[in-house]
């Protein structure tokens, strides 16, 4: 890189937040497809009349759709942190 490009841009930050922006999307993404797969799995299995399966299913969503609302509350207070 140029000096003068070394003199603008903190590369080792900027390599920082790319590699945790992505790695957050990624996990937002998987753990919100957890929350789908679960709430309609535990659909699927009450209509069957597999009651236990379904509770266990519908406590997977509720797991994983609190875990992306803790992701979000998490990115915002980073970001209102800063």
């Amino acid at each position: 890189m140029s000096p003068l490009l070394d003199a603008i841009v903190d590369w080792e930050a900027l390599l920082q937040v790319v590699w945790a922006s992505a790695a957050a999307g990624i996990g937002v993404t998987v753990v919100f497809a957890i929350a789908l797969v679960g709430a309609t799995r535990a659909v699927d299995m009450r209509r069957d009349g597999h009651a236990l399966e379904a509770t266990a299913y519908a406590a997977l969503a509720a797991l994983a759709a609190a875990g992306v609302a803790a992701f979000v509350v998490f990115a915002i207070v980073v970001m209102t942190d800063k």
